[in-house]
């Protein structure tokens, strides 16, 4: 085990709290034997409760067909994974509700590494990441290596856009930054500083572990860095990430589109997500909940012009 996969192994295990837990164990007896492991990230994971906010978990399956009940679904799933679904329960005198991401496990753990040329899944999963559930000890491994590989990708793919000389936090806010403007993420400008700042040393851990050995990164005494990449791959690297912005917003256009179908209150979710991280205030009708397609498409546009979408 490398030094990235062992910092990874032990905070995957955190403890975490009563009602993520409880999701968690309703996920996986919802999909039946199809799971091969439940993870759980974001920004409850962060704060290390729910907030009466949705919660944010990915069910890893074996294979689509085993968990949808038509071929199409399954077939959407892999051309355009996750496909996100909403689940809500009781539990202690209120409702709990999460967010629900189904990917199969090939899937997941190619989305991580170098060859996958969208960030969507490296960026994401380069951030604390909680294992509730595996099936067996080979999928635990499978899932730590997977999210060391997300760690790797997204600083190798940041790396050529960073100046001369730079930081650790400068490092981490460029990554973030540039992912970001890869979707259509309703996120404040100053959205990437704070993510980093909230949990700073565990940022710098896990760079230090990931770049061991990597002679284009130099640090001295003080943690500053110095990137030695040829003026050529700079520049490669900055065509890739404009062709990444190009494609990650299609294809995030694209999952809107499709998560119409399966995410049920899905136009209040985009809604709370909007006036949660930009401010914009939006008001939806029963009207528009009833055609949520259209609505939401609409609804893009039209908060769009008032800055929600960055």
């Amino acid at each position: 085990m490398t030094p990235l996969t062992q910092i990874i192994a032990t905070e995957v295990d955190r403890e975490s709290f009563p009602s993520a837990l409880a999701m968690a164990n309703h996920l996986k007896q919802h999909h039946g034997d199809a799971v091969e492991a439940i993870i759980f990230y974001g920004s409850c994971l962060r704060q290390r409760k729910d907030n009466d906010l949705l919660m944010d978990f990915y069910v890893i399956v074996s294979a689509y067909q085993e968990i949808h009940k038509n071929n199409l679904s399954a077939l959407m799933n892999w051309l355009l994974p996750p496909n996100v679904y909403y689940h809500e329960l009781p539990f202690e005198n209120r409702i709990i509700r999460a967010k629900v991401a189904v990917i199969s496990l090939s899937q997941f753990v190619g989305g991580n590494t170098p060859k996958s040329f969208s960030p969507l899944f490296w960026a994401r999963f380069s951030q604390p990441t909680a294992i509730l559930y595996t099936r067996s000890s080979n999928t635990r491994r499978h899932i730590i290596s997977s999210l060391a590989d997300a760690v790797r990708t997204l600083l190798d793919k940041t790396k050529p856009l960073l100046k001369r000389h730079a930081s650790w936090r400068g490092y981490w806010i460029r990554a973030f930054t540039e992912t970001y403007r890869s979707e259509l993420r309703p996120e404040a400008p100053d959205r990437p500083a704070s993510l980093v700042d909230a949990d700073f040393a565990r940022y710098k851990t896990v760079a230090e572990a990931a770049l061991i050995g990597d002679s284009s990164v130099i640090t001295d005494s003080d943690g500053n860095l110095t990137i030695c990449v040829s003026e050529s791959t700079r520049r490669a690297s900055l065509i890739a990430w404009a062709f990444r912005r190009l494609q990650g917003k299609i294809l995030n256009f694209l999952r809107l589109i499709k998560a119409g179908f399966t995410f049920s209150g899905g136009l209040d979710y985009l809604v709370w997500k909007i006036e949660r991280h930009s401010g914009v205030k939006v008001t939806i009708t029963d009207a528009q909940r009833a055609n949520p397609i259209r609505s939401g498409l609409r609804l893009y546009l039209k908060t769009r012009k008032r800055g929600a979408f960055h």
